[in-house]
Formats: structure tokens, sequence, C-alpha cells
């Protein structure tokens, strides 16, 4: 039995350990896929990193008996309807193995069974959170560098991976969106740190929320913005009226306090996002009139703030979903099946005259599945988002429940928004940071302790 024991320890403290492996590896994701460490690198990492996981998926799911509960094994068959739909369209071969699709889920299905099972899973929190956070900040802060050095350039270098500004925001990572999510999910992290952490980490992890509202207000994501001001707004709700539950025993005018503090904690939070912006053209405008370099005074007028209601790129959008709905529907088997998780096929003629312009996938994380895996795949995500809302939402809701899950099950929430512009926690070839975190989250819901 002892041996057991130690056995379990040790196999616990790598799965730790590991945890924050796949932080480091998070951050620096957007590289490898783009082929910046080597043509090969992305996919031998990621076959390593799935081999190494679904060894530790194996151990959880037999130590932890997850076999015995129904959604692990509806989440099991979602893998099983892709495997079978890829087979079907494509033949049997090797390269149904080799899908990036398979290995990237492979790391988010550990993180979900470890967060579920392990015994202390603010170490599993801890240990992914502290090496992502450090590695994103660093990031952002050499794309920082970077894209102000391009100012002082005649024709500002486009460096989409080390840094820029393009049409007006903050770009690294290989794309203005990719950086925003990452940046956010680092942001949801930190706060989930200062919450759990002691002194030093505290200290750290608002130097870390410093430095991630600066990135993230001059990248000017407005999904990013609202899920941020949403996922606080929520926690602020949640916090204020476990705190007023001893105080307060009127439960109207409870409920109306802990609303109205996570309304006008959604509106500051919207306002506080503005203000790097401001800030730095600011900054910068002072400093070129000092040196008395014009062309910076030129190119820092080009960074401007958005709307967060914005009709045009709503419209964009619009076209863009209409276009995803007529392909799904275009003959039975596509609807059903969908193109699977290995065709490569985009969003064409979403554009009136512009078949030129295609998109990559359909910009809301519903309509995609539904164009990928067809209805089939489609009902068995909104299946085991409705079995782990139901849980999240119990223990968001309990006001004896522990403050630190209170907040994971607020940010699942509030990422489950980005898939109604984005592909939000379902990645079909990157995760882009988010994924992550919300399985996390998940696994945290589904616990049936509150730890």
């Amino acid at each position: 039995m002892n041996v057991k024991i130690k056995a379990d320890n040790i196999i616990q403290k790598l799965c730790v350990i590991f945890a924050g492996l796949l932080g480091f590896f998070s951050s620096v994701e957007p590289y490898l896929v783009n082929d910046k460490f080597g043509p090969l690198t992305d996919k031998i990492s990621f076959a390593i990193l799935a081999v190494i996981s679904s060894c530790f998926i194996v151990y959880f799911g037999i130590s932890g008996r997850l076999y015995r509960k129904a959604d692990v094994w509806i989440f099991f068959s979602l893998f099983v309807y892709s495997f079978i739909v890829s087979w079907i369209y494509y033949g049997f071969s090797i390269y149904l193995f080799a899908s990036r699709f398979y290995y990237v889920w492979m790391i988010i299905v550990f993180l979900f069974v470890s967060a579920r099972t392990i015994k202390n899973p603010d170490d599993l929190f801890r240990s992914f959170s502290f090496v992502y956070v450090i590695s994103i900040c660093i990031l952002g802060i050499i794309i920082f560098v970077n894209a102000t050095l391009t100012l002082k350039d005649v024709i500002p270098e486009a460096n989409r991976f080390l840094g820029c500004f393009r049409v007006g925001r903050l770009c690294g990572m290989g794309n203005a969106n990719t950086m925003a999510f990452h940046c956010m999910t680092c942001l949801l992290l930190s706060v989930y740190g200062f919450i759990k952490g002691d002194t030093k980490a505290k200290i750290f992890y608002v130097s870390a929320i410093v430095l991630l509202w600066f990135l993230i207000g001059l990248n000017n994501s407005r999904t990013v913005n609202i899920t941020i001001a949403f996922t606080l707004a929520a926690f602020a709700f949640a916090a204020i009226r476990k705190k007023l539950m001893k105080k307060v025993n009127n439960p109207v005018i409870r409920f109306s306090i802990a609303a109205g503090a996570g309304i006008v904690t959604a509106l500051l939070v919207i306002v506080v996002l503005m203000l790097p912006t401001v800030i730095y053209r600011g900054g910068v405008t002072a400093a070129a009139k000092i040196s008395g370099n014009g062309q910076i005074l030129d190119n820092v007028r080009l960074i401007y703030l958005r709307e967060v209601a914005d009709i045009d790129t709503l419209e964009d959008r619009g076209m863009i979903w209409k276009r995803s709905i007529e392909l799904i529907f275009k003959n039975p088997r596509r609807t059903l099946f969908g193109v699977s998780v290995r065709g490569g096929e985009e969003v064409n003629g979403a554009y009136a005259g512009r078949h030129d312009i295609p998109m990559p996938f359909a910009h809301n994380m519903f309509l995609e599945i539904f164009r990928k895996l067809g209805l089939i795949g489609l009902y068995i995500w909104v299946v085991l988002l409705f079995v782990w809302g139901k849980n999240a939402i119990i223990k968001y809701f309990d006001v004896n429940n522990n403050i630190g899950v209170i907040y994971l099950m607020a940010a699942a929430a509030g990422i489950l928004l980005t898939g109604m512009t984005e592909l939000g926690p379902f990645p079909f070839s990157v995760a882009t940071g988010v994924p992550y975190l919300f399985f996390l989250c998940c696994g945290r819901a589904m616990r049936e302790d509150d730890c």
C-alpha cells in the first residue's frame, strides 16, 4: 500500500511538472506552427506531448475511475466520431493518426482529467499558470518594444511575429487575434493566481496583470475586451453575493447590490482597457515632439481606438455566418457529418463578387463545429457543454464554495463567449491558450470536492 501511495505521489508530481512544460509550449505554439523553429518542430513537439498526455490520461482514467463517468464517454465519443468521419472521407492511412487535431486534443484532455482527479488541483494550476504567464509576458515585452521601434521607419516593418502595428492594433505571434487570446488567457490566469496566491505570488501576478492590461489595450480586440469584462463582472457579482450572505438577510437586496456591482465592474473594465492606447499615443507623441521626429508623429496617428460596438464588423461576420450556413446545408452528407476535421475547405464566397477572399473558418464556434463535424458532432459538443455547464452553474452560485473555484466558473463562461465570433475553446489545429484554461476549468467543475 505504501509503495502504491509513493508511486501515486511521484506520478502526481510529474503531472504538475508536465503542466508547467505545457504552459511554456502553449506560449510558443504560434511560432512552432508557423515553422519559426524549423519545418518539423511543431509536428514532433505536438506528437511527443500528445503521447505523454495520453499516458497520464490512461493513469488518471484508471486511478480516478473516470471510466464510470458518463460525460467522459460522451467526450470520448466525439473523438471516435471525428476519426470515423475522416476515415470514411479519406480512407484508412497513417495520416489519420498524424492530424494535429488529435495531438492538440490529447493535451487538452490531459489538462481536463488531471484537473478533475489530481489530489491538489491548485498545484496543477500554479505550475501551468506561472510558466505560461511569465513566458507570454516576456514575449509581450519583446513584441511591444519591436513594434514601437518600427514607428520611426518611413514604412513601418510589418513583422507580425516579432511585433508591429497593423490596422491600428498591436500585432504579434503571427496574428493580432492570436496575441489577444494569449494575453487574455494569461490575464485570466493571473487574476486566479492573485486570488489564490501568497504575498509573493500576488506581487508577481499584479505585475503581470498591469503589463497584460497595457498589451491587451494596445491590441484592442473587442472580443477579448468583452470577455474580460464579462468574466470580472460575473466574479464581482458572485464574490459580493457571497460576502453579503451573512450580512444582509433580504435575498432581493443581496442580489440587487451584487448585480449592480457586476454591471459597474463590466463598464469600468471596458473603459480601463481603452486607456493604454490613449496613454501610449500621448507618450509617444510627446517623445516625438521633443526629439523632433516627424515620422514617428505620422505613424503614431495610425494607432487608434476601436469602438466596442462596430456595425461594419458585425455586418462582415454576418456575411461569413450566412455563407457558412449555406455550405453546411449544401447537401445532406455535409449537414449530418460535415467535411471532417481533415477537410481543408475554407468558407468561400462570403463576400459578393469576391471569391478570392476565403475565410479559414466560420468565425463562430458552433457554426464551425457544424461545418466540420456536422449535426452529429455539434450535438455531442452541446450535450457536453450542458453536462459541464450544469455542474459549473451549481458551483458558481454556491456561496459556501471556494472563491477560487467560483472565479474559474466565471472564467469558463467568459471563454465560451469568445466562441460567438471565434473558435473559442474548441481548437481544430492550434489552441491559442484559450482551450487550455477552459478545460482546466471544466475539470475543476466536474470534481466531486470543492478543493
